[in-house]
């Protein structure tokens, strides 16, 4: 008994006739009489009653609609099944660089995990470059930086834009302005982040690129952190770049964040993926683009 045929025979029975059915699926009236007296054949009973160009169910027939009608529905649900999106499970590995990784990133995984419950995330802050290269070698799923990837089999699409000021502490001259002159800038002892971050590039590219001779600069503490750099400048160590998404969560009076008088230093963040990598990925990344997109339309 093939399962088309019975798919056929409650057609027949759904339209009153064979020609109809035939003509509904899209086959001919020999091809459906054969069909359905080869099912006759294979159960070996009469189905269907004829008359004329109606037919009528045999009691025969009556047992097999029954039959029909519930293996039919058990096959569209086995179909629908298979076809539905399975759903995310496993972890979902992410690298962000300090900026996005210590402010909008954690909010987006959790509002992403929330309506995924089998899956998991683990965020992991680094600089701009581990982070690439994280993404890279495949140990991480999708990657935050703050500097566009050397790497072009990366995909990558800018998702924002951070501003990078002076931190200073309280006890600075300038700690009560909002900027500060160049000729004071190149006068400090700074706190710097290591050359893979992106913070650190921007900076040395963007002074550089105005003609400030910032490569001169005395460096009085290297760290890996952001949250190291703030630290340092609090105690007083020197001062250094950070983003300004950085001294959200400071106490009030502790430091300020100062612009260079004249120049203003915006940065891309960027969203960074492999394409081939797992379905957990590829949704993740749709919703951090759907996401940004309706942050950019209110």
């Amino acid at each position: 008994m093939e399962l088309e045929d019975v798919t056929l025979f409650v057609e027949i029975l759904r339209e009153g006739s064979i020609s109809d059915a035939a003509r509904r699926l899209n086959i001919s009236q020999p091809t459906a009489s054969r069909r359905i007296r080869r099912l006759e054949a294979d159960l070996g009973q009469e189905l269907l009653t004829r008359s004329g160009r109606s037919v009528t169910p045999t009691r025969a027939g009556l047992s097999l609609l029954r039959f029909a009608e519930g293996t039919l529905a058990e096959e569209r649900r086995l179909r629908d099944t298979l076809h539905a999106p399975s759903p995310l499970q496993g972890i979902l590995q992410i690298a962000a660089s300090t900026a996005p990784g210590e402010s909008f990133v954690p909010g987006l995984l959790a509002a992403f995990a929330g309506r995924h419950e089998g899956l998991s995330a683990q965020l992991s802050i680094m600089d701009s470059q581990a982070a690439e290269r994280c993404v890279a070698d495949g140990t991480c799923d999708v990657g935050f930086t703050g500097h566009p990837p050397a790497r072009g089999l990366l995909s990558v699409q800018e998702i924002g834009r951070d501003e990078l000021v002076l931190a200073v502490p309280r006890s600075h001259p300038a700690f009560a302005e909002s900027e500060i002159s160049l000729e004071d800038l190149l006068r400090q002892n700074f706190v710097e982040r290591p050359p893979g971050s992106g913070t650190r590039r921007t900076i040395e590219e963007r002074l550089a690129s105005a003609g400030i001779p910032y490569a001169a600069r005395r460096i009085a503490l290297t760290v890996n952190s952001v949250q190291a750099v703030l630290a340092a400048v609090r105690s007083g160590i020197g001062v250094g770049f950070v983003s300004h998404l950085a001294l959200h969560g400071e106490p009030p009076g502790d430091l300020r964040g100062l612009r260079i008088r004249g120049l203003r230093i915006e940065r891309p963040l960027y969203l960074v993926w492999d394409a081939h990598r797992s379905a957990a990925a590829e949704a993740f990344v749709a919703f951090v683009q759907s996401a940004r997109a309706e942050h950019a339309d209110d």
